[in-house]
């Protein structure tokens, strides 16, 4: 025991010392920041309809779920499971986070088949089947996360201390959740309390100074259960290009906290309820035109609550209703050393409420009917924005029926459709139909077709922003139409044994009125502004196959063929790598108390067509490829209930300032414990 006590003293004191010494940006005289903090880092969460608790996983020897047990919500917005569910959901389990050594949703899903993790100056976005990260919808227990930076959501915010699970459908599925789920969803579905009194703590240090604490508790009582966490993150800046001054990657401090909670009455009504706060501040240094150096400091917290009552109207009938707000602030400074005349301070203020009710219904005949509504109000202040705020409401029905034709051959057909109207650009219908069959008992056939869209974002449609440093103006187009596409899948799974699972798949996006950086004028700056141009085609396949070998090793193996063409300049989507490999190993020894797992991925070259010179014309080249690796050892020690572990990550030391800006090859040893 004495060794727990250790690591609740240490987390503690971490915690304490974060409250007092506290990293201001400010642009007076530079960037303050106190004397006794040092360099830092943060990340984070999904469930959209209530579920009966999961039974308890232990946090150090983590047990796998047998799939045909597992529960998804994300592909109907409806409890199901997973081996039934006629939307193709794959599911990142909490043993396998554990697992993974992952310390953020952005670790977590680099190596996934059909998941690429891009990063860039917004942070970590995700791209989906080839599409861009501003087609991917994330989701934190089945609400939109807020918070978008050059429209991408940010991975690295998103902390995995309290995640039960991750599911991701790919494809089309605006049906359900609206504009932005055009290449996808990805859902961060939360921990419930599930013991009566518990605590889980973990301590890791590493490479880059990097510190990760987490500590987490629950109680559960008959009818409720809380559970609640807290994280905290530091990392030093790192640099790729050792040549300037300038740093490819940013500081870190930042904390987390969370709670859950839930309720089920005597009667038919039930209540859940979810809170979150995180707070992170970045720094880091740029180089700008004519020699110019900027510090470079980024202060965002972030805040996102949600309610949802529910009641059993009958046997086969649940109404349940959303009460859901989100905000997110950012407060994002550049000051110039020696100087002050390219200063500058910028403040956004992101906010989203959404309201909404649904009606679960069996009303027989093999229908399971999923009806509801829904309204989405959002709310943008920032100074890059003409008139310097912006703001829209959206309205939208929606319906989606799993029909069982057929019993014996597993036969579904799932009809769905939406219809939002926007306060900005009227109406957009989504409708989408899905099928399912399992022709015999190891093989499950699915396919897909549907539509989708992407609503302009406030920067589109409002931004006004000048950048002298660099030499060009950017104005936004308040008359731009939504992004629409057409897309169908077609995935086959099959389990010829128990300890084998194959899969392939297919899809194709295509893609019109798409919102794309137009050049209207040269002079003495470059001026853009955004319009409804470009046309893209991405289609592909998926290959993969899970097997389990002698000795507890199970290993997994994936195949990715993307091929996406901007049709209207008749070239490869930029960034895009068309081949890509992904695998990952897991080793298990419980009587010795070890597990070792390691995940990587080997990804084709990529076109950029940057405009290095600002003459209006693409310099284009090829990135090579490149080889990712990461690998995580623990022991569980007999005696103390303590399990120390080891992370590496990119082991490879992949990477560049150009256009690979990751972080290099990192270390970090800890311990994690249960009570």
């Amino acid at each position: 025991m004495s060794g727990r006590w250790w690591l609740c003293a240490l987390l503690w004191s971490a915690l304490s010392g974060l409250a007092r010494a506290e990293d201001v940006p400010s642009v007076d005289g530079g960037v303050e920041q106190a004397a006794s903090a040092p360099p830092v880092e943060a990340r984070p969460v999904t469930e959209a309809a209530p579920a009966k608790p999961a039974p308890a996983v232990d946090a150090t020897l983590p047990a796998e779920e047998s799939p045909a047990l597992q529960t998804v919500v994300t592909g109907s917005r409806t409890q199901e499971r997973l081996r039934e569910t006629p939307v193709a959901t794959e599911v990142i389990t909490r043993a396998e986070i554990i697992a993974s050594g992952a310390r953020d949703a952005s670790e977590l899903l680099s190596t996934r088949p059909g998941l690429v993790v891009q990063q860039g100056f917004a942070g970590a976005g995700l791209s989906v089947q080839g599409l861009a990260p501003e087609y991917v919808l994330v989701l934190v227990d089945g609400e939109r996360v807020t918070g978008k930076v050059d429209g991408n959501i940010d991975l690295s915010r998103l902390s995995l201390e309290d995640i039960e699970q991750v599911e991701i459908v790919k494809g089309p599925s605006s049906v359900l959740y609206g504009s932005d789920a055009v290449a996808g969803v990805v859902n961060f579905i939360t921990r419930r309390a599930q013991r009566t009194l518990g605590a889980d703590l973990r301590a890791a240090y590493g490479t880059l100074h990097r510190l990760d604490l987490d500590a987490t508790g629950e109680t559960r009582g008959d009818a409720w259960g809380l559970r609640m966490s807290a994280g905290l993150q530091r990392r030093s800046a790192y640099d790729l290009d050792a040549s300037d001054l300038g740093t490819t990657g940013s500081t870190l401090n930042g904390y987390d906290l969370s709670a859950r909670g839930d309720w089920h009455g005597a009667g038919a009504m039930s209540l859940e309820g979810t809170a979150s706060y995180s707070h992170r501040i970045q720094r880091g240094v740029d180089l700008g035109g004519a020699g110019a150096v900027f510090d470079r400091a980024s202060r965002d917290n972030s805040f996102a609550s949600r309610l949802s009552p529910s009641w059993r109207l009958g046997e086969t009938t649940t109404l349940r209703a959303d009460v859901s707000y989100g905000h997110f602030d950012r407060r994002y400074l550049r000051d110039q050393r020696n100087a002050s005349a390219l200063d500058t301070v910028e403040d956004t203020r992101d906010q989203q409420a959404r309201v909404g009710a649904q009606v679960d219904a069996r009303p027989g005949a093999g229908h399971a009917l999923v009806a509801g509504t829904e309204y989405l109000g959002e709310w943008l202040r920032s100074d890059r924005l003409d008139g310097g705020s912006g703001r829209r409401g959206r309205g939208s029905v929606y319906a989606q029926d799993s029909w069982t034709l057929a019993q014996a051959p597993g036969l579904v057909l799932v009809p769905g459709g939406r219809l939002d109207v926007d306060s900005r650009f009227g109406l957009a219908a989504t409708p989408r139909v899905a099928l399912k069959v399992d022709p015999l008992s190891w093989l499950t056939v699915r396919g897909s077709y549907g539509w989708g869209y992407r609503a302009p974002s406030f920067q589109d449609l409002l931004i006004d922003f000048e950048n002298p440093s660099v030499g060009y103006t950017v104005r936004g187009n308040p008359d731009l139409k939504p992004e629409r596409s057409r897309s169908f899948s077609v995935n086959v799974e099959a389990r010829p044994t128990g300890d084998t699972v194959l899969w392939a798949g297919a899809f194709q996006h295509a893609l019109r009125d798409m919102i794309a950086a137009s050049l209207l004028s040269e002079g003495d700056f470059l001026r853009y502004s955004y319009v409804n141009i470009a046309r893209a085609r991405v289609r592909g396949g998926e290959l993969g196959v899970r097997q389990s070998l002698p000795g507890r090793v199970q290993v997994e193996l994936g195949y990715t063929l993307t091929d996406g063409t901007d049709q209207e300049l008749d070239r490869a989507l930029e960034g895009q790598a068309r081949h890509r490999l992904t695998a990952q190993a897991t080793w298990r020894h419980r009587a010795w108390g070890l597990e070792a797992h390691v995940r990587g991925a080997l990804t084709g070259e990529r076109p950029f067509y940057p405009d290095t010179n600002g003459d209006g014309v693409a310099d284009s080249y090829r990135a090579s490829p490149t080889v990712s690796l990461d690998a995580r050892v623990a022991w569980l020690m007999p005696a103390g209930g303590l399990q120390l572990f080891v992370v590496g990550s990119n082991l490879t030391g992949a990477g560049n300032p150009k256009d690979l800006p990751i972080p290099p090859r990192t270390l970090q040893a800890g311990v994690s414990t249960r009570f």
